[in-house]
Formats: structure tokens, sequence, C-alpha cells
């Protein structure tokens, strides 16, 4: 993805600075994680840690699941806690 600066709100939550930064993002189908998409631009609160993406952002993940050919592949090992 480009090096696109996004402007943020303040965070509709606590109302703390929302700046931009790379994260990783769970990307769910269901409730089964199916991947993992790594930098990804985010606005990231700084008091609560909230985070908001750009429906372009979002779009663009959906698109490249679409057509996984650059994507790496690992397999993870899912446990059950248990109290």
């Amino acid at each position: 993805m480009a090096k696109t600066k996004y402007k943020y709100d303040d965070c509709t939550y606590c109302g703390g600075r929302v700046k931009e930064r790379r994260v990783q993002k769970p990307c769910f189908w269901g409730d089964k994680m199916v991947a993992l998409a790594n930098k990804v631009p985010a606005g990231v609160c700084e008091q609560c840690g909230e985070r908001y993406y750009k429906a372009a952002v979002l779009k663009r993940i959906e698109a490249e699941l679409k057509t996984p050919r650059r994507a790496r592949e690992i397999r993870l090992l899912v446990i059950e806690y248990a109290a």
C-alpha cells in the first residue's frame, strides 16, 4: 500500500488524539481469522488505542484477499484455553 497519510478526527470513545500508524490487522471470516495484513495504515488513538480504518484501505485489503497470489502462508496452532 502507498504511504498515503490520512487525516483522522479525535477518538469517538475517549476524545484522544488519533495519529496514523502502520499496524497489523487480523482479517476474519465469521469467527475465524483467515489472514493477517501487515503495514496497514490506521488511525490509532494515543490514549485508548482504538483503531480507525478508512474505507479505501479496507476495500484494498478485501481485494487482496480475493487474489492471494502475493500472500505468504503459515500454519498456526490453535489451542483452547481451559479455565
